[in-house]
């Protein structure tokens, strides 16, 4: 009783600190919601609502806006999508790692409050069967509160069954938490309210289970704690803690659970994102306010003590693999090799090693690893050897490494397994890799090359990359250019190559022009002189004030300006290669979102944009414009009223190049094609 009164107590003294006052905003075209503080046009979350796929909320950002706390698609883990829910077996059916169109429908997504303290939206979806009929349809319910210190998010999920629905027993799958991990970067930790850290809370139920991880741009670490509520069913949950620190309440580890026909099942969750160091008794005293229940009565049932199996057979994905403590996991997963002659398992249990392993090398081989290696090999299976050969590399096998090398510079092996052979000695930093990377430069292997020079200190590199500047293509150019920008040795050979007019000034990106400048001081100014933006922003009704670019004076201009749902105002543009172009992109989209224009190289959209996805909390301090080679040319972010003059030189390289709007999820519908003649 002194607990709950306790708890009472600090649920009055926090609705005593003052809120922010929020607005929402619906994007009409896409549907998507945004929440932003009072007077600000920066938003402090998304929730993602496309009409055919599943919706997701992504970023949250912090509560003093420093760093995005959850992450979209990240590599280790492509069907994950920041804050989302998805069964993993419905009737049997995928809906965690599935997200398209043959899935999900939407039927809706409104705002319920628009503005004040406590806003609400709303959201609903269909989960399609594999005819296409409604299995099940989810209503997700939002309310948001917010300072300086804390957002507080509290969800209702719905469920009716539009058919008699079973959520199959497996490990995981339902709500899910997605935060921005990296191997080999990120620290971390999973915290629940009984203090099991990690892979300690993995399958034990809990009130609460919290998420903290360095944030890119936080000197701190950014957290989200999740709340279960006293009247789910099953409660406390048992939770999914994977290896990469994301996290879920878990019904379906207990067992198969049923929504029958006409029938709906409530769930509710409460989500606190703040920042700092974890205060483990407040969350439990805040969970104790937001359940009206004291932690001392809760009854944990045991789990059952059969586990679901970690190594999943019958499912290949390598995400499944390898996600608990890696020497208990290799354990497990060696033991595993040695005892069968399956190819078909073999396979699947090889590639969860590799995963585990990515980024490492000169490892330590198990005790049993070359007798296991000469069995394998023995089998004469193509992708087998190929997965043999990786491990032994990562095992710092030389004949592996030389092996593979072979295989890069065999013009008559296929480009893929080249590919691959190349990424995986770059990887290893192969020291006999650099001086063999020239061959490669007039292959279609050759932008892999161009950089992978960039991760090698060969002095060789700058006089053999700019000896064949001319002849490459734009991407290949481009590709030079960064790889020479990245070491200081480098940079004084690319500054003596514009220095004798090898390389021109208006082939450096701006973005690189500066890195050159911190990098060289001022023997680069000397050489390249003032750096000048090749645009000006202006409102539509303006002209820019600003003196020309030099060689624009007489240049064509083209203007380009937006239509409703995500679409520019042509889908094709022509010019001529080598010739100055004035582009003029006005945002006179009704909507009144954001829009930029970016011009990028043939073939290369799905880059561009995974790029500006991976840009994370950056992406919209840099108007989701990454730094690659593939992207020529944008504009920044352009509002609504305003548009960008943009200066650009043309490829001299004739073909069908793209334009297209790079912030995330217009690309995909937002583009055209830039025919270069």
């Amino acid at each position: 009783m002194t607990r709950l009164l306790s708890s009472l107590l600090l649920a009055t003294a926090t609705s005593l600190v003052a809120a922010d006052k929020l607005h929402l905003k619906r994007d009409e075209n896409t549907g998507s919601i945004t929440v932003h503080r009072e007077a600000s046009p920066e938003a402090i979350l998304t929730q993602v609502a496309g009409p055919a796929t599943r919706p997701y909320l992504h970023p949250i950002v912090a509560p003093d806006g420093k760093g995005d706390l959850t992450e979209f698609s990240p590599g280790h883990h492509k069907h994950q999508t920041g804050l989302y829910w998805g069964f993993t077996r419905v009737n049997k059916r995928d809906y965690f790692h599935n997200l398209q169109s043959d899935y999900w429908k939407r039927n809706y997504s409104k705002v319920l409050i628009a503005s004040g303290q406590s806003v609400s939206w709303q959201t609903s979806y269909d989960l399609l069967g594999d005819q296409g009929q409604t299995v099940l349809t989810q209503t997700q319910t939002w309310t948001m509160t917010s300072s300086n210190h804390e957002h507080v998010l509290d969800l209702t999920w719905e469920g009716t069954g539009k058919s008699d629905v079973t959520i199959g027993k497996y490990k995981y799958g339902g709500l899910f938490l997605r935060m921005p991990w990296h191997r080999g970067k990120t620290k971390g930790e999973v915290v629940n309210s009984a203090l099991q850290k990690n892979s300690q809370a993995e399958g034990k139920r809990a009130v609460w289970v919290d998420v903290g991880m360095d944030i890119e741009g936080r000197d701190d670490w950014g957290h989200i704690t999740i709340f279960d509520h006293p009247e789910n069913s099953d409660f406390p949950q048992p939770w999914r803690v994977d290896g990469q620190l994301g996290i879920g309440p878990c019904r379906a580890i207990l067992g198969d659970w049923k929504i029958p026909k006409g029938q709906t099942e409530t769930i509710r969750h409460r989500f606190l994102v703040h920042t700092g160091k974890l205060d483990p008794k407040a969350l439990t005293k805040k969970w104790e306010a937001y359940g009206k229940r004291s932690y001392g009565d809760v009854t944990f049932i045991t789990t059952p003590a059969k586990p679901v199996p970690l190594i999943d057979l019958n499912q290949a994905r390598l995400e499944k693999i390898v996600e608990m403590d890696r020497e208990h996991a290799f354990s497990l997963l060696f033991t595993q090799l040695v005892a069968t002659d399956n190819p078909a398992i073999q396979k699947p249990l090889l590639n969860g090693i590799l995963l585990g392993l990515d980024g490492q090398r000169n490892l330590t081989p198990p005790p049993n690893w070359f007798r296991l290696r000469a069995s394998l090999l023995d089998q004469k299976d193509p992708q087998l050897t190929k997965l043999i050969d990786r491990l032994s590399q990562i095992f710092g096998d030389l004949s592996a490494s030389q092996g593979a090398l072979k295989l890069v510079l065999n013009g008559d092996a296929s480009l893929e397994d080249r590919k691959e052979a190349l990424s995986g000695l770059v990887a290893m930093r192969f020291q006999e890799l650099p001086k063999n990377l020239n061959a490669l430069l007039d292959s279609p292997l050759k932008v892999d090359a161009i950089r992978a020079y960039s991760l090698f200190n060969y002095p060789e590199a700058p006089k053999e990359l700019i000896s064949k500047y001319e002849n490459f293509d734009t991407v290949g150019k481009r590709a030079t250019i960064d790889t020479l920008a990245s070491k200081l040795s480098y940079a004084k050979a690319l500054l003596e190559a514009l220095r004798t007019g090898k390389i021109t000034k208006t082939e450096i990106p701006n973005y690189t022009a500066r890195n050159l400048q911190k990098m060289l001081g001022g023997s680069f100014d000397k050489v390249y002189g003032k750096i000048l933006e090749m645009g000006e922003l202006s409102e539509i009704s303006k002209n820019p004030v600003n003196p020309l670019p030099d060689g624009f004076t007489n240049a064509r201009r083209i203007e380009v300006g937006v239509l409703a749902g995500l679409k520019f105002n042509t889908d094709r543009i022509e010019a001529k290669a080598g010739e100055k172009i004035v582009f003029v992109f006005s945002n006179d989209d009704s909507s009144g979102t954001m829009h930029n224009l970016a011009i990028i190289t043939p073939g290369s959209r799905q880059a561009v944009l995974d790029a500006a996805i991976a840009m994370g909390a950056a992406g919209l301090k840099k108007n989701f414009v990454p730094e690659i080679p593939e992207l020529l040319a944008s504009t920044p972010q352009v509002a609504q009223g305003m548009k960008y003059t943009l200066y650009f030189a043309v490829p001299e390289e004739p073909g069908n190049y793209h334009f297209i709007c790079t912030y995330p999820g217009h690309g995909l519908i937002m583009q055209g094609i830039f025919a270069v003649q």
